[in-house]
């Protein structure tokens, strides 16, 4: 029975893999050892691994600086942290060594099948390139100029197309900066291209969702609804981005980043949405009306003539005010009141006369 030894770093993934199967290794920091420790807290020579008679390796300290220290056993729960001057090896025991952390298998330590690639490998390792990473990012750029040049109704003025570019581009390098930071803390990963990609596809996803609304909202007047409307793209967009960059930057089980990415912009989203179904019953006296520039080949459907248009804006402006029984109760008398004064003051007017 050979031992495996591995180095593990932080976040428990292997750095380096041994094979030992003879009687005796050493391990430290000098460059006759079996297994090289690269850390300034071993010594040279830290330990000896020695095999006895029944097959197994004995681990011995040999009087280091910092000590051998027994930190856990991931397949026995009982085995308790402790320093160890002589210990017999069990697979899956983890010692550390300064401040190096490694793990002993022996070799007929079985091994779970092998995980199958995820549909979603495939398409991360086509878009982690540069050409589409960038194609991505000058379309969204130019997409943003083009959308700033139509919108103004001054001279458009190159300062302000630098803006616009840098903007949107800037934004998009800063969120695959984070994750690609992220990624590459927990899982060694940064996968810029990758994350750069997806915020870049994203974002035109968003842009060609919100031109489709503004031409419905030029058509049919869906100004009342259209809060409602913009929030759809955004609970599509988000939680598909969320997946994807959990996928790539972090070490979570399948199940909790479904849940994390669905549930959280969602809890958001949500409460954005019940905002404005409460602002819809609320009474405006200024119509919401569009003031954005369009052009009029984006219009589907026949203009309304203006004589017909005018002629039926009292309908749209007109109120019915229903009195209650009080107040029809009350009205007869009111307006006996008024005859009542109105008779009085005529009498008064007839007598100065």
């Amino acid at each position: 029975m050979a031992l495996i030894i591995e180095e593990i770093n932080r976040a428990h993934r292997v750095h380096t893999r041994v094979r030992v199967d003879g009687e005796r290794a050493t391990l430290g920091r000098c460059f006759s050892n079996a297994v090289i420790v690269e850390d300034p807290h071993a010594d040279p020579v830290h330990a000896e691994l020695v095999r006895d008679q029944d097959g197994c390796y004995v681990l011995r300290d040999l009087g280091s600086l910092n000590g051998t220290r027994l930190l856990r056993n991931y397949r026995d729960k009982s085995v308790k942290a402790a320093g160890v001057r002589e210990h017999l090896i069990q697979s899956g025991d983890e010692i550390e060594i300064g401040k190096s952390k490694l793990r002993f298998t022996d070799t007929e330590t079985s091994v779970p099948p092998a995980v199958p690639l995820h549909h979603a490998e495939t398409l991360f390792d086509r878009i982690a390139t540069p050409t589409v990473a960038i194609g991505l990012c000058l379309l969204v750029a130019a997409l943003g100029l083009w959308r700033a040049y139509l919108g103004t109704v001054q001279e458009f003025e190159w300062p302000r197309g630098v803006e616009v570019l840098t903007d949107s581009v800037i934004g998009l390098l800063v969120y695959a900066a984070i994750w690609s930071f992220i990624g590459r803390v927990v899982k060694h990963e940064a996968h810029f291209l990758a994350h750069l990609s997806i915020a870049a596809g994203a974002t035109l996803l968003y842009v060609g969702w919100e031109w489709i609304l503004a031409l419905l909202n030029y058509n049919f007047s869906l100004a009342q609804v259209m809060p409602l409307l913009k929030l759809i793209a955004p609970a599509v967009l988000i939680p598909i981005m969320l997946w994807c960059a959990a996928f790539l930057a972090l070490n979570i089980a399948p199940h909790w980043r479904l849940l994390a990415s669905v549930l959280l912009p969602w809890g958001f989203l949500g409460l954005a949405a019940a905002m404005e179904l409460g602002r819809m019953d609320e009474f405006s006296e200024i119509p919401p009306v569009s003031t954005a520039l369009e052009s009029d080949n984006r219009l589907w459907r026949e203009p309304v003539p203006l004589e017909q248009f005018l002629a039926g804006t009292p309908a749209l402006f007109d109120i019915t005010i229903e009195q209650d029984e009080e107040d029809r109760e009350a009205a007869p008398d009111e307006a006996e009141d008024d005859s009542d004064s109105d008779s009085t003051a005529n009498n008064n007017t007839d007598n100065a006369g």
